[in-house]
C-alpha cells in the first residue's frame, strides 16, 4: 500500500470521527447543565394551565358559595362582589363579614372602602388594597360591624379598579338584618258605625 492510499484512509477516519463527535454533541444538547432533560420544559405549559384551572375553580366556588351583593351605583367597574356572614347577627356584638371580589378584567390595583350607616358601625377593616389584580382570581377581605339596635342595615362597599389609563368605580350594598324585624301588616279594613267591617261591593251598571 503506497503513501497516497494511507493518506486517503487516514482522512476518511478523521471525517468519520468528526461526524460521530457531532452526533454526540447533538445528543448531549438534549440535556440541561444540571442533567435534566429538556423534555421537562415541554411540560411547563401544562403545569401553568393546571394552575389557571385551579384559580378558575376557586373563582367558581366562591361564586356559588356566597351571596351576591347589590349593585347600588350607576358606574360599573369590571368586578363582581359576593359576601358571607360568619355568624348570625346579634345586636351589640361584632359581626364578621367576608367579601369576595371577582374581577372580570386585570388591573394594577383594586382599592376597597367599606362604610356603615346610622346605627351600624364598621369596627375594623374599613379599607384594603390588592396589587396586580388578575381576571378569574378571587380576592377576599374580612371586616367587623356592630349594630346598636334591631333593623335592616346596609354596608356600603366601594371598589376601585385602578390602571395607568383610567380608574373605574363600582358601589355595592351588603344587607344585614339584626334582631327581629316586624313583618309588614295589612291595613285594617274600614268599619261602619256599628263596628262591622265594610265590605266593598262590585259596581253595577244602570
Amino acid at each position: 500500500m503506497n503513501s497516497r492510499m494511507i493518506r486517503i484512509g487516514f482522512s476518511r477516519s478523521l471525517a468519520l470521527a468528526a461526524l460521530g463527535a457531532t452526533f454526540a454533541l447533538v445528543g448531549c444538547g438534549n440535556k440541561a447543565q444540571d442533567g435534566t432533560s429538556t423534555t421537562m420544559t415541554r411540560h411547563k405549559p401544562r403545569v401553568e394551565t393546571v394552575v389557571k384551572k385551579d384559580a378558575q375553580a376557586a373563582y367558581v366556588a366562591e361564586s356559588s358559595r356566597m351571596a351576591s351583593a347589590v349593585v347600588s351605583g350607576k358606574t360599573s367597574a369590571p368586578v363582581e362582589l359576593r359576601y358571607e356572614l360568619a355568624t348570625k347577627p346579634a345586636i351589640g356584638q361584632p359581626l364578621e363579614i367576608e367579601l369576595a371580589f371577582l374581577p372580570t378584567a386585570p388591573a394594577d390595583a383594586l382599592e376597597v372602602a367599606v362604610s356603615g350607616m346610622p346605627g351600624l358601625t364598621v369596627a375594623s377593616g374599613e379599607a384594603i388594597k390588592f396589587e396586580k389584580v388578575q381576571s378569574g382570581e378571587t380576592y377576599t377581605h374580612k371586616f367587623l360591624v356592630q349594630a346598636s339596635g334591631s333593623g335592616t342595615y346596609y354596608v356600603s362597599v366601594i371598589a376601585k379598579m385602578v390602571s395607568e389609563t383610567r380608574t373605574e368605580v363600582r358601589t355595592f350594598s351588603v344587607p344585614v338584618v339584626f334582631g327581629t324585624v316586624p313583618a309588614a301588616q295589612k291595613p285594617a279594613p274600614a268599619k261602619d258605625a256599628n263596628g262591622e267591617p265594610i265590605e266593598s261591593m262590585p259596581a253595577t251598571e244602570r
